[in-house]
């Protein structure tokens, strides 16, 4: 689980869970793991504006796609399919945890 890894392959686009401190999920797509899951927490213009009022507490999902065009299906077939969502929430990671992690590959 690099972050927005450029390569002979181009970008990698990350397709993401996160548990909410209220056990809510929200479901999204980045090509930058750390930036994108510092914009959620703190809530400012750039974050989701669902993630405002349901403060992210977890990662239960991450999933790397070789292009943007598959992590948008699957971020979809994720938003319309909650029997397979809830088939990959996995363990908890806390979202500090996970965005350190990922600035450490930098």
């Amino acid at each position: 689980m690099g972050t927005a890894v450029k390569g002979w392959v181009g970008l990698l686009y990350f397709v993401y869970i996160i548990e909410t401190e209220d056990g809510t999920y929200y479901t999204g797509m980045t090509n930058d793991v750390a930036r994108r899951f510092q914009e959620h927490i703190a809530g400012n213009s750039r974050g989701a504006a669902y993630l405002k009022m349901h403060k992210p507490k977890y990662v239960v999902y991450l999933e790397e796609r070789k292009t943007r065009g598959d992590a948008m299906r699957l971020e979809k077939q994720l938003k319309q399919d909650y029997k397979f969502k809830m088939e990959c929430v996995g363990p908890r990671r806390d979202i500090r945890e996970v965005i350190d992690s990922e600035l450490s590959y930098r």
